[in-house]
């Protein structure tokens, strides 16, 4: 029996060159858990979206839907590709300390099997995924690292059969498989910013864009900063880790505030906060940044208060003394964002923060994921 993906990959590592992907991570804002599946649906509704939705580039025509500011950044989760025994698939994470092997075609779909899952869902066969953070000391830090490695699982198994999926499906893949098998509460930002990177505006469509061929993972977004800009927010954003894993069931609770009548109209508050940071940062009005995203911050707490630990607090009231705005990224993680619409104020809040917390040294990335040393794969798999 042939196993050619199973002896692609074995050539290509016996020749040096193992298959490797690199997925980024992204830093949100004002938008963020508007993409949850819940809050797509609870927000979406059907408008008149014109033939050309570039063709304005304010993007008028979508004030009032979910939407979701995602910004990569060059920090990231490498996916190496190794053989093992034909019938088997397995996957090992470096950092998180786990490994599995399985038979192919007999992986129950439970919350520790899910990167396996996607893995025999592709029809792997003979190969194991090794995954290695590139900072380890910043898992579970609330940069969307789980949803990127998912979707990057997703990348990596498509890439090896084929390229047979679109980017809508291996968005909308990653988010089901990792969110319906209990691992996190997920929707499609991370998964999105790791399929396109950049710094983007995404307007999210959870059953698709009307007369699309599309489904849940689709979006109409805009490049609202290119790359010789990144500098320019670069010198204004800064990102510190609190040394703590704080990701917590925040999406939960904000979840459940959303089924009730206040809660709903507390959340609904942030599409329009969301469009306001999405223009703000179009135009580099860097003035109008703050304003969006404390007040985001501020609904995001009043509706969990486990949403800022004791050391988001801390550093909220350092910044605060300098009149710059934080936002503590993902459900609540351990690293914050922290802007200054001023780079030279910027500098004086590091000086005091870095006696506390770890600053990350990070910049804007174009792209959300990167393949190296798949020259042997592709020419054997041709």
């Amino acid at each position: 029996m042939k196993y050619p993906i199973h002896d692609a990959v074995k050539k290509s590592v016996e020749s040096g060159l193992v298959p490797t992907l690199t997925v980024y991570n992204r830093v949100d804002g004002p938008g963020s858990s508007l993409d949850l599946r819940l809050f797509q649906q609870a927000f979406w509704q059907l408008k008149n979206i014109p033939s050309d939705p570039q063709a304005d580039p304010t993007f008028s025509w979508s004030k009032g839907l979910p939407r979701t500011v995602g910004m990569s950044i060059t920090i990231g989760t490498d996916i190496e590709v190794y053989p093992i025994s034909p019938g088997k698939i397995g996957v090992e994470s470096i950092d998180f300390g786990f490994s599995y092997t399985y038979n192919v075609g007999v992986v129950p779909p439970t919350k520790e099997n899910w990167l396996l899952k996607i893995m025999d869902t592709f029809g792997l066969d003979g190969v194991k995924f090794v995954i290695r953070n590139q900072r380890p000391e910043l898992k579970s830090a609330g940069l969307g690292g789980s949803a990127a490695v998912t979707t990057g699982v997703c990348l990596m198994a498509d890439m090896l059969t084929g390229k047979k999926f679109t980017k809508t499906q291996l968005i909308g893949m990653a988010s089901m498989m990792e969110h319906d098998m209990g691992v996190s509460i997920t929707g499609t930002q991370e998964q999105s910013a790791a399929m396109y990177g950049g710094i983007r505006d995404y307007v999210w469509f959870p059953y698709g864009v009307p007369g699309k061929n599309d489904f849940f993972g689709s979006s109409i977004q805009q490049e609202i900063l290119f790359p010789k800009e990144y500098a320019e927010l670069r010198k204004r954003m800064d990102i510190y880790f609190t040394a703590e894993r704080h990701s917590s069931d925040v999406n939960a609770v904000w979840e459940h505030q959303m089924r009730m009548v206040n809660g709903f109209l507390l959340h609904k508050k942030k599409n329009n906060l969301a469009y306001e940071f999405r223009e703000a940062l179009r135009l580099k009005e860097w003035n109008k940044i703050a304003a969006p995203v404390e007040e985001y911050r501020k609904i995001r707490t009043q509706l969990c208060t486990n949403y800022m630990s004791e050391h988001h607090r801390l550093l909220h009231r350092i910044v605060s003394d300098y009149h710059a705005v934080c936002f503590p990224l993902g459900g609540g993680g351990g690293s914050v964002m922290v802007f200054s619409p001023d780079p030279e104020q910027l500098k004086r809040i590091k000086k005091e923060l870095e006696q506390d917390f770890i600053y990350l040294d990070y910049e804007f990335s174009e792209n959300g994921h990167e393949f190296i040393n798949f020259e042997i794969i592709d020419k054997e798999l041709a």
